[in-house]
């Protein structure tokens, strides 16, 4: 029975330890400062894929009378005050009781 609670004891030192080195001592999970070759060359074939894609739009919307006449109906929005400077100060005249 001791055997196995000094047994519990160690693997959790064990675990504790590289949980923290991981975590804590920066040499973990970060991604590496240099770009490797396979990196660009992902990328390469990305791009190569993306123009391969049989995907067109038709501009000639932008042309067409219909959107052209569409008009902006933004809002002009009004500056208002800001208010009390400190909303809980008592207002003169006003006592708390």
């Amino acid at each position: 029975m001791k055997s196995n609670a000094t047994l519990f004891i160690v693997a959790t030192l064990v675990v504790g330890a590289v949980a923290y080195w991981y975590f804590f001592t920066g040499t973990g999970n970060q991604p590496s400062l240099t770009v490797s070759a396979s990196e660009n060359a992902a990328q390469t074939e990305f791009k190569t894929l993306i123009n391969e894609l049989p995907v067109s739009f038709d501009t000639n919307i932008f042309s067409d009378v219909r959107f052209n006449a569409l008009v902006d109906l933004t809002t002009q929005i009004s500056p208002e005050s800001l208010g009390r400077l400190d909303p809980f100060a008592s207002i003169q005249g006003i006592t708390a009781k």
